[in-house]
């Protein structure tokens, strides 16, 4: 009997398109933790779907779409460990356990993890925007908000 495991190469595979046109393959299991994802594709289960339709993520730069498909790919392979509220610990590490995860967001500069939020908004993978948001509260935690302004930028 044939193990149906997708990140071996046994079942289909998507390419997801960035804004630039660049594309990104990854194994259509890992892809569909996006509902935008999900809601593109013309076959409604899941399950049934040997041949998904590539996916244009226009509102995603190459560079950033590369480091969800990152995750995506991982997290077929090792689920982030949900993030409970309230929090169990003050720190990003306390509540973080899943090393993978800790350096994914941590190994990432102040705009791209800005990008991720974004994208992971757009689309619609929350185990990714639970991660990413909780990077930036836990850099804003402490700080008062004189020093977390200007690292903002607001319209005038």
């Amino acid at each position: 009997m044939e193990e149906d495991n997708p990140t071996s190469g046994s079942g289909p595979s998507i390419k997801l398109i960035s804004r630039a046109g660049d594309s990104f393959e990854l194994p259509y299991a890992a892809a569909i933790l996006s509902q935008t994802v999900k809601d593109a594709q013309s076959c409604e289960d899941d399950e049934e779907n040997e041949n998904p339709d590539d996916v244009e993520i226009v509102k995603v730069e190459s560079r950033c779409l590369e480091k969800v498909v990152e995750f995506l790919v991982h997290h077929l392979e090792e689920p982030l460990a949900e993030i409970k509220t309230p929090l169990e610990d003050n720190t990003f590490d306390g509540v973080v356990k899943q090393q993978f995860y800790r350096d994914f967001v941590k190994g990432v500069d102040q705009p791209m993890l800005f990008d991720l939020v974004t994208a992971a908004n757009f689309m619609a993978i929350q185990p990714l925007l639970d991660l990413t948001c909780l990077q930036v509260s836990c850099q804003l935690m402490g700080k008062v908000p004189t020093k977390s302004v200007p690292s903002s930028t607001f319209p005038k």
